[in-house]
């Protein structure tokens, strides 16, 4: 059982909303939250979902090649602002943080990794087989940036890559992977925007449930809407495909939720919905 779910954001990018939303006009930029999900289990203790930035972002894209990376987005972390110091003002230590489920590889998602000591790491074990097949100028191409990782990242990880339970509730073809056994925490897949990207789908919690989508889907308006991205912003996507059969699956969820207040999808780089949710 699901006790509580909080949002933070662990730093921001800034990014031309023209490129994940080519209806919108001129060359606004807006801000791009790394939202972290906080869920306290009643039995398996807290759990994160990603980590967002932490200044060792900055330290790792110093030098090329990974330096690309920086060079492409403007990025906003503090010590002060990230997962691992947000957590303490809920009255939680980093060592109370039991997992942490990866969505995927990409920096912005897995820089504050290193912070938590104590926990298991959830995640693809496909896509990081992946991105370590690749050397290291094809890495920052796809976003990886291996230094960003713990050292023993994989003696502490439980594998996200067999989904076996059908969710019915969400439809047909909607699989996840019970994380603790009580059927209140999955982990889902979404690929396209990498290889093994997962979601969370986390149920009753306070009566509502909560489809967690990472980069699936950038803005809630891609998902209500059925926005894909320019063409320039998908050269990161492992599969475009895929990627917009992933957000048609979200888009048709989202219209047949949508007046049930129950039913919350949550774009985690959605400025909107991180103040909506109470984010902080």
């Amino acid at each position: 059982m699901v006790r509580s779910i909080r949002f933070l954001e662990a730093g921001y990018s800034e990014q031309f909303e023209r490129l994940v939303n080519p209806q919108a006009s001129g060359l606004r930029k807006i801000r791009f939250p790394s939202t972290v999900a906080v869920i306290e289990h009643a039995t398996a203790g807290v759990l994160l979902f990603d980590t967002g930035y932490s200044p060792r972002f900055l330290e790792q894209t110093r030098y090329f090649p990974e330096k690309i990376v920086s060079l492409f987005t403007t990025v906003h972390i503090e010590p002060e602002t990230t997962a691992f110091e947000k957590i303490k003002k809920m009255g939680l230590k980093p060592n109370d943080i039991s997992h942490v489920v990866l969505s995927h590889f990409h920096a912005d998602h897995v820089s504050g990794a290193e912070d938590f000591k104590k926990a298991k790491y959830i995640y693809s074990h496909q896509e990081l087989k992946y991105f370590k097949s690749l050397n290291r100028l094809l890495q920052v191409k796809s976003g990886f940036i291996a230094g960003l990782l713990p050292d023993d990242l994989e003696s502490r990880s439980m594998p996200a890559d067999e989904f076996l339970i059908p969710l019915r509730e969400l439809g047909e073809g909607w699989y996840g992977k019970d994380l603790f056994g009580d059927e209140s925490v999955f982990a889902v897949p979404l690929p396209g925007h990498t290889l093994g990207q997962i979601g969370l789908y986390v149920r009753e919690v306070g009566g509502k449930n909560y489809l967690l989508v990472a980069d699936a889907a950038w803005l809630s308006a891609s998902f209500e809407q059925n926005i894909v991205p320019v063409r320039l912003a998908q050269e990161v996507f492992f599969h475009r495909e895929v990627y917009g059969q992933t957000l048609s699956r979200i888009h048709d969820l989202f219209c047949k939720y949508q007046a049930d207040r129950n039913f919350e999808i949550v774009a985690c780089h959605c400025d909107e919905a991180l103040h909506r949710l109470g984010g902080n």
